[in-house]
């Protein structure tokens, strides 16, 4: 692990992202020392209830991608899968810790790890769809008439209120329009999207790429309706519901509440941190997205009023209580199941030697045929 490029550019990303936060957001060290000091934490352990809670609709959601998988049924509990592969995420860089929860469920379950993994891949796209519709919810409420920070936004914008919603709906539309194209159009079609749109990359390393890509998609197939697409949002909603309502709990002990003028506003930033932080993971970091999850939602604090050191802190805290607990809870459901970690990432590092090694020597047997089948 490293000596792999990528993690080396993830471990720079964190430093870059965390030097970042200590040098623009914070002027005045002792005012750390001082947020530190009067932050209750004891928000913490009652917010515990709301990230088992989101975890718990995770697994639901989860539950219906892998029915076609599974035949709708599981031998064992999946709850305990889920937690194993949050905690995989967190220890272990460059999201191997994805691939070891479809092979966890695989060792399990006996069932196809690659298309496992393809339910992992649509779950992280619906996360990004219900992030952005709740932020576009948000600052459309703002901007029709609640007094919030949003409203002075919009009055500073060309266009005013029109162009802010517009604004804030298009993200969400976008995105929701990219991820319907692939989920519901032939696997065909998406085959020729996706070589046309890597047309500037030499033909083995495209065919390799349009390979794994569909093997991903082939385990999409519950989804592969406007209906199926619908219902894994709307399933969605209710994990970052939960753990919006993580954060803020813990905001409460910080001064966080008194910076806005309302209640809606306060949950509208909260809102706001839980996108930003959340929607940074796309960013190259180490295990548990350090770095980039605290900078980009400590900024989304700061922008809207909060003090730098006060945010710099109120993340850190929200990084550590989403850390900690669930990592703990990973590693002693594994030994209770009689299973390391170290075999479960040497099997998920073999999955993915396998599937690129079966690309390559399918590009390498016949590269003409492989391009011109994309």
């Amino acid at each position: 692990m490293i000596k792999s490029r990528a993690f080396w550019i993830g471990l720079l990303g964190s430093v870059v992202f965390l030097g970042i936060m200590a040098i623009f957001l914070v002027d005045d060290y002792g005012e750390v020392r001082d947020a530190l000091t009067q932050a209750n934490f004891a928000y913490a352990a009652p917010s515990l209830i709301l990230y088992t809670l989101a975890l718990w609709f995770r697994t639901i959601r989860w539950r219906y991608l892998l029915g076609p998988i599974t035949k709708g049924e599981t031998k064992r509990a999946l709850f305990p899968v889920v937690v194993v592969g949050y905690m995989a995420n967190n220890l272990i860089p460059l999201r191997i810790g994805e691939l070891m929860r479809a092979y966890y469920l695989a060792l399990r379950e006996g069932v196809s790890t690659m298309a496992t993994f393809g339910t992992v891949a649509i779950e992280r796209a619906t996360d990004v769809i219900a992030l952005l519709l709740l932020v576009a919810v948000v600052a459309v409420f703002g901007a029709i008439g609640l007094q919030s920070t949003v409203v002075a936004l919009a009055e500073s914008v060309p266009g005013g209120v029109p162009v802010l919603v517009i604004g804030a709906l298009l993200p969400f539309v976008g995105v929701f329009a990219i991820v319907a194209y692939v989920v519901v159009v032939s696997l065909a079609r998406t085959r020729s999207m996706m070589a046309g749109v890597l047309f500037f990359m030499p033909t083995r390393l495209r065919a390799r790429i349009v390979g794994i890509g569909m093997n991903l998609i082939s385990g999409l197939t519950v989804v592969r309706t406007w209906r199926g697409l619908v219902k894994v949002v709307v399933l969605s909603l209710p994990v970052w519901i939960a753990e919006i309502g993580m954060y803020y709990l813990i905001a409460l002990g910080f001064d966080i509440r008194g910076v806005f003028d309302s209640q809606f506003e306060f949950v509208a930033a909260i809102v706001a941190f839980g996108a930003a932080a959340n929607l940074a993971g796309v960013m190259p970091s180490t295990a548990g997205s350090l770095g980039a999850f605290d900078l980009f939602g400590a900024a989304a604090l700061t922008a809207l009023g909060v003090s730098g050191e006060t945010a710099l802190v109120y993340a850190l805290t929200v990084h550590a209580v989403l850390w900690g607990p669930v990592t703990i809870a990973g590693a002693l459901l594994l030994f209770a199941d009689k299973t390391s970690m170290a075999n479960l990432a040497r099997g998920a590092r073999a999955v993915k030697r396998q599937t690129a090694a079966v690309e390559v020597s399918q590009s390498d047997a016949n590269p003409q045929t492989a391009e011109s089948n994309s």
